[in-house]
């Protein structure tokens, strides 16, 4: 049963305030669209001949403050700069009238090449250029040779609608040098096929940053290792007055470790995270074989994956020894913490065993105390009774002697009520 009040409250007619709902752009003014991620880095879309550079920076201070692309086109000309989470690159598209014979030659330095990115020398990470070319010719290893390619892997990609060739050199202008044969790509598919070799050859480059530090790191856990085995040992055989000296020493080798894994913690992830990404843009290739030659993601992976598992080794072991370490700490201090409770024991049994002691001597005072006073108080009678004897008056000497045994008894029955009194209140 609903009420009149309730039911006009409830009344469709009654005006309800709708709730506001802020965007995620009004909730902080430099917060982008969240879908707009779906949208970026799109690849540059051309066709024909051309040859495609892309440059990557790393900003000597580290800090990318803006993640938004750009895009410039002048005629056959097409720059596009992309900022990632760690780095900068720059793509640059310059088409050709027909197939080259020769390489051709660069007309912009890595100097140029940072400006247009807006930065001031900056670290290099990797100078990729991509020739497109027309259909793959019948005999590769012609135009390998024109083009100064040595041993060189290739493959067929995109379900057999390219060719991809590099020899993996690093020419004396810090860059290294693909061709690609264009086949059956239109212009769409072209540009997203040059961005996923480009992916792989600038995302290996930002995951093989991490190998330096594994090497650089490798001496230092060999001689981690050595003082945690050499500390260990110390633990089973050091006496209890030198635990200090080795807690101190420990406590050092577990900040040590702690330092070189902060340190390097964030590199070895992104090399996992890199390492994951080239295995991906390689899966999307769709390699095939070419004849004669060894496919051109096979040979990434078998020269890059060991240098990513060195990093992994790494990592793992620097976890490994901070966890010995943590555990090395736990025992000791564990240890420490028995001794300390056994003598902490043997304190309270030698104070119980005073206590008790106290108690003994306590009774044996209890028994001259009833004593002492019975004492005191016979006194005062015999000086009643003598004073009485003097003033005249004649008293019973029996009644002196019948007092004492009273007077004992009375002291005693009191101070056994006195001392039951206080244990009842304890």
């Amino acid at each position: 049963m609903t009420s009149k009040g309730a039911e006009e409250e409830a009344s469709p007619t009654t005006s309800v305030p709708a709730p506001r709902v802020s965007s995620p752009a009004a909730c902080k003014p430099e917060t982008a669209d969240f879908n707009s991620e779906l949208h970026a880095r799109p690849s540059i879309y051309f066709d024909g001949p051309a040859i495609v550079e892309q440059v990557a920076f790393m900003p000597l201070d580290g800090a990318i403050k803006e993640f938004h692309d750009s895009l410039e086109a002048d005629g056959g000309i097409s720059v596009r700069v992309e900022r990632h989470t760690e780095f900068v690159t720059v793509t640059r598209v310059r088409k050709l009238d027909t197939d080259p014979e020769r390489w051709p030659e660069p007309d912009l330095s890595e100097g140029d090449f940072a400006r247009l990115a807006g930065l001031t020398s900056p670290l290099l990470v990797c100078h990729v250029s991509i020739l497109v070319l027309g259909n793959p010719p019948g005999k590769l290893e012609s135009v390998l040779n024109a083009l100064d390619f040595g041993d060189t892997a290739a493959s067929s990609i995109g379900g057999g609608a390219a060719q991809v060739c590099s020899d993996f050199r690093v020419r004396g202008d810090n860059s290294s040098r693909i061709i690609l044969f264009n086949k059956d790509l239109n212009a769409h598919r072209l540009g997203r096929m040059v961005r996923r070799i480009f992916e792989i050859e600038t995302y290996r480059s930002m995951a093989l940053l991490g190998l330096p530090e594994a090497r650089r790191l490798a001496p230092l856990l060999s001689g981690y290792d050595a003082d945690l085995v050499q500390l260990t040992n110390r633990n089973l055989s050091t006496p209890a007055h030198q635990h200090k000296q080795l807690l101190e020493e420990i406590t050092v080798l577990s900040s040590h470790i702690i330092s070189a894994t902060a340190e390097t913690r964030n590199r070895f992830g992104a090399t996992a995270a890199y390492a994951k990404i080239v295995e991906e843009r390689i899966a999307l290739l769709r390699e095939t074989h070419v004849p004669g030659y060894q496919r051109f993601g096979t040979f990434v992976e078998r020269r890059f994956k060991p240098a990513v598992r060195t990093c992994e080794a790494t990592a793992l072991r620097l976890e490994q020894l901070s966890r010995a370490a943590m555990h090395l700490l736990d025992l000791l201090q564990t240890r420490i913490q028995v001794e300390i409770e056994f003598q902490n024991a043997t304190q309270i049994q030698a104070m119980a065993d005073r206590a008790a002691t106290q108690v003994k001597i306590q009774r044996a005072v209890e028994s001259f105390s009833i004593i002492a006073i019975s004492y005191y108080l016979l006194s005062l009678l015999k000086f009643i009774y003598e004073t009485a004897v003097h003033a005249g008056f004649h008293i019973d000497p029996v009644i002196m002697l019948v007092a004492v045994p009273i007077v004992v008894g009375a002291v005693a029955i009191t101070i056994l009520r006195v001392k039951h009194a206080l244990k009842a209140e304890s």
